[in-house]
């Protein structure tokens, strides 16, 4: 029971890992997008929403319960949650950007952007930007070059 709790627990963290693509729910989806400069970017820490720490501290617990016995067994398991714990705090946290847009249309939003591998434009003010929505929510946002 302890190996396919130990298995579905490793399966649940290469699920979560998944980039995110496109799925059917996609197909015919309308997105809008405008243009605009940026007005300000700052930035700043994003902090683990908590399912990092948590979900660390589970599989950390799991693999601790597999070390020693009786007693030992315990404190391996304590240790265990709380080393993968910390770990998916650290994990799940990020940088990102606070920005205020001015858009070509006249209005001005604010948005934050996670910066990573999926996202990894830093912008600076005066920069040319494509925002993408859909249904009121930032899809995407990317750098418009001089020369497009």
């Amino acid at each position: 029971m302890r190996k396919i709790f130990s298995l579905l627990v490793v399966a649940l963290l290469f699920v979560g890992c998944a980039g995110r693509g496109y799925t059917t729910a996609d197909v015919g989806s309308v997105m809008v997008t405008y243009d605009g400069v940026v007005e300000s970017a700052k930035t700043v820490s994003l902090a683990d929403s908590g399912a990092g720490t948590i979900l660390g501290a589970i599989v950390g617990a799991v693999i601790g319960h597999q070390i020693g016995k009786g007693s030992g067994k315990d404190v391996a398991t304590a240790a265990g949650a709380v080393a993968g714990g910390a770990i998916g705090n650290r994990l799940g946290s990020a940088t990102g950007q606070e920005l205020l847009i001015d858009l070509d249309n006249g209005q001005t939003i604010s948005t934050i952007i996670r910066i990573d591998n999926k996202n990894p434009f830093w912008f600076r003010s005066g920069d040319r930007v494509r925002v993408y929505m859909k249904g009121g929510k930032i899809i995407k946002l990317e750098p418009i070059f001089e020369n497009e």
